[in-house]
């Protein structure tokens, strides 16, 4: 018992700490919102737009990032430097969100400041999944055996999921992404790095909903 106390004990400690930081990074969201409410009706259903993907994406990382650390151990010095990388990323996304929302109200913020933020905000998103890409490669490993082995075709069709998608976030950085906007997409205001946000976050609850499917059919 004496031998095993230091190897669990890390182990609490790591998770309440990424649960006090997403749910700080979910609440400081709502909580822009009530600081500063929208002037206009059109404002305020952009608001909720804005506010409905971030809360899509923080709580899409957070079921994830809860299930795989219930099983990956945290025994080496990456999968801790990992961890802490996630938690950077997901502790700066409300701060980014904000300056994005600002653009919003009713005193705007400078829009070199709104681009400059909107470019980070997507490398900032890419790189919590391409961290989570690397943690299901990690359950993917048959050496370890870390989940049964019918499982790990499906971790590997997952991680490349979040490769893809943190690829098209990371690629949406890029300063062109945001000058751009589309012409049958200007009712909404919508520039095509949101485009390419947009669809990295399908591209993921699509692949949940597959994996969900192809499980009931395996049930079945």
């Amino acid at each position: 018992m004496a031998e095993e106390e230091p190897k669990t004990r890390p182990r609490p400690r790591i998770e309440s700490l990424s649960d006090l930081i997403f749910g700080l990074a979910l609440s400081i969201g709502a909580i822009a919102l009530v600081s500063s409410p929208p002037t206009t009706p059109g404002a305020l259903y952009k608001d909720i737009t804005i506010f409905a993907f971030n809360f899509l994406i923080l709580i899409s990382i957070w079921l994830r990032y809860t299930r795989i650390m219930s099983v990956l151990p945290l025994e080496t010095r990456l999968t801790v430097f990992l961890n802490l990388v996630l938690l950077f990323t997901v502790s700066m996304e409300p701060f980014l969100f904000n300056i994005l929302r600002s653009g919003n109200s009713g005193h705007p913020a400078d829009p070199a400041l709104i681009e400059v933020a909107s470019s980070l905000y997507g490398f900032d998103l890419g790189a919590m999944m391409l961290v989570m890409a690397i943690f299901t490669l990690a359950l993917a490993n048959e050496e370890k055996q870390l989940v049964p082995k019918d499982m790990i075709r499906q971790m590997r069709w997952e991680a490349t999921t979040w490769i893809i998608s943190a690829a098209i976030f990371l690629v949406s950085a890029f300063p062109a992404f945001g000058r751009v906007s589309l012409d049958g997409l200007s009712v909404t205001g919508l520039s095509l790095r949101q485009v390419l946000w947009l669809v990295a976050i399908i591209v993921v609850w699509l692949r949940r909903g597959a994996a969900r499917i192809g499980g009931q059919s395996a049930q079945a």
